[in-house]
């Protein structure tokens, strides 16, 4: 059984990969297809400027697409952990567990593990020896 599951080990990343992707994906789908709008008035409420309204939706879109193929995943991963933690910083850091802070933390240490690890056996990356 152990052979069995440490032949499995190298396709560990790729469950990450597709989660995290579904994640960043869905979070910028939003914003991005309804409308910047509302997200803006959003980010500039949390004390930022308007342009990080942009910054966070298109790099959380383009950090899912490349999660999601297996191309620059290393670089996609730490892209979507600074959207999250810049999230986390901002909407739930204050509010602590009572508030969500459990799956932001859980997606950050995800896009972590990914960024370590690489993309797996699966991807684009590791055709080309990343």
């Amino acid at each position: 059984m152990r052979a069995f599951l440490d032949s499995l080990r190298p396709l560990a990343p790729l469950t990450l990969r597709l989660v995290l992707a579904a994640l960043a994906i869905t979070f910028a789908m939003g914003k991005v297809l309804h409308g910047m709008g509302d997200f803006t008035k959003q980010v500039t409420g949390w004390g930022l400027q308007a342009w990080w309204a942009q910054a966070l939706a298109w790099g959380s879109l383009a950090s899912g697409f490349l999660l999601l193929l297996g191309l620059l995943s290393r670089l996609a991963a730490v892209a979507f952990a600074v959207v999250t933690g810049i999230l986390i910083w901002k909407t739930k850091l204050h509010a602590g567990w009572a508030g969500g802070l459990d799956l932001p933390l859980a997606t950050m240490a995800a896009c972590i593990s990914v960024a370590l690890s690489g993309a797996g056996r699966p991807s684009i990356d590791s055709r080309f020896g990343g």
